[in-house]
């Protein structure tokens, strides 16, 4: 390890302890290319060679820009409840908030300098740093906000933006841009605070891959996208084959010798197979009750990148009524159109969810296109809220299907608990995987794929 730079080996061990793999290989790549490049190209080198999944990248960039950002470790004011703002009055307004005018009027001037003020005066309404807050961060961006003035904010640039004022749309770009940071200063701050425990705790924050769905927030979820859609186009490149009766090709050995037993074990004909590409059909059952939402949605975007692996592919929403939206998830490919979809589609009567009248309805209404080629993907908890589970229904479901995956996005723990009633419908299904998270997502995604014959 001696003709390995300190500083890599830092990283390394940083983003194995964020839950990134990196094996030995990559780091002494990383090295060698580090001795062969300018120190100014160095993070570029750790960016190609330490990462090979996407979804690691966000941790890493958040390391690189603490570790080699020049203005990384700036401070930040004190907690002075006195803090001067932008123009220099105090923060006596509204228990502490900055008036919504010097915050518009900073927002409108748009300078890195009046951001940054904004943000570092932000922060000062925090207090001391403590350990506690790298257990909340995001909470703690919240309330760095609210110290803005934040509702009132957006109430008056959204009064603006009904009035045609262009200057609306830029200060809505320059208010995304200061929340952000926001919460780098205050990243950087802990850092500088706690030191490698603060760091490690801030990077397994920006490892996506492992949290849960519920704790994804929305400028989370728009950074999964993008690899939602790679992750659907490689699959979706994929496919299985099963062979088929030719009368020329691949010579079929079982058939020949199966023949030559009608003739004494002489093979007086040879038999030939060639290989078609299996496309089977896919029917998606997503509950989109608020308990699952995030993940039925996730997995309803998905499938849309994935859908041309299948012959077709039908797709459904329900939470105790079934609605299908197979038009929808196959027309509004944009990103978000998926939640517009779940949000408006008419599957729910009482609001709660109840898997057994859906199979039951489903059933009645759509059981003939279940075939002996269908695929049946069901996305959700199994909680029935005390209903009739109707296992019967289900069972006629599982029975007409080629298979069915049912992938559970609750921790195995919770499985069969309280109104959990996976046990009962488990044992008709091929496979039941929990997917609580996006890493185990990746894990299991293969099995909706095809399979060989």
């Amino acid at each position: 390890m001696g003709d390995i730079p300190e500083v890599l080996l830092e990283i390394a061990s940083l983003l194995r302890a964020a839950g990134a793999p990196v094996s030995l290989s990559e780091v002494l790549d990383a090295a060698q290319g580090w001795k062969s490049t300018p120190p100014a190209y160095w993070p570029e080198v750790v960016r190609v060679t330490l990462v090979k999944r996407y979804e690691d990248l966000l941790p890493l960039e958040r390391l690189l820009e603490l570790r080699f950002s020049p203005g990384a470790g700036a401070k930040v004011l004190g907690g002075n409840n006195n803090a001067v703002t932008v123009s220099g009055q105090g923060l006596k307004h509204a228990g502490g908030q900055l008036p919504v005018q010097e915050v518009l009027a900073a927002l409108f001037e748009g300078t890195g300098q009046a951001l940054n003020r904004l943000a570092e005066l932000a922060l000062a309404r925090l207090g001391e740093f403590k350990l506690e807050f790298l257990d909340h961060l995001e909470e703690k961006v919240k309330e760095a906000m609210l110290a803005l003035n934040w509702a009132m904010v957006r109430h008056n640039l959204q009064s603006l933006e009904r009035e045609g004022k262009p200057e609306a749309l830029v200060a809505w770009e320059r208010l995304e841009l200061l929340e952000r940071i926001v919460r780098k200063k205050l990243e950087t701050n802990l850092v500088e605070k706690f030191g490698p425990q603060a760091l490690i705790s801030i990077l397994q924050n920006y490892n996506l891959a492992e949290k849960s769905w519920e704790e994804l927030a929305e400028k989370d979820i728009a950074s999964m996208r993008p690899y939602l859609k790679r992750l659907g186009r490689f699959l979706g490149s994929r496919y299985s084959w099963r062979y088929l009766p030719a009368k020329k090709g691949k010579m079929d050995l079982r058939r020949t010798v199966k023949e030559a037993c009608r003739w004494g074990g002489t093979p007086w004909r040879l038999r030939y197979r060639k290989k078609r590409e299996d496309r089977p059909e896919l029917v998606v059952l997503c509950d989109v009750s608020g308990s699952v939402a995030p993940f039925s949605i996730f997995m309803l975007e998905m499938v849309y990148a994935i859908q041309h692996a299948f012959s077709q592919v039908r797709s459904f929403v329900f939470v105790d009524e079934i609605a299908e939206v197979t038009y929808e998830v196959r027309k509004l490919p944009a990103a978000g159109a998926m939640e517009q979809v779940a949000r408006f589609a008419r599957c729910s009567v009482s609001g709660f969810s109840d898997f057994g009248r859906t199979f039951k309805l489903f059933l009645e209404r759509y059981g003939e296109i279940i075939t002996s080629r269908t695929t049946l993907l069901i996305l959700g908890d199994a909680r029935n809220n005390w209903r009739p589970p109707e296992v019967e229904a289900f069972a006629r479901l599982c029975q007409k299907a080629r298979r069915v995956i049912w992938l559970n996005p609750q921790p195995r723990a919770m499985w069969n608990t309280q109104d959990s009633l996976i046990g009962l419908y488990a044992p008709y299904c091929q496979v039941v995987k929990e997917c609580a998270n996006l890493k185990q997502l990746i894990e299991i995604t293969k099995i909706l794929l095809p399979s060989a014959r």
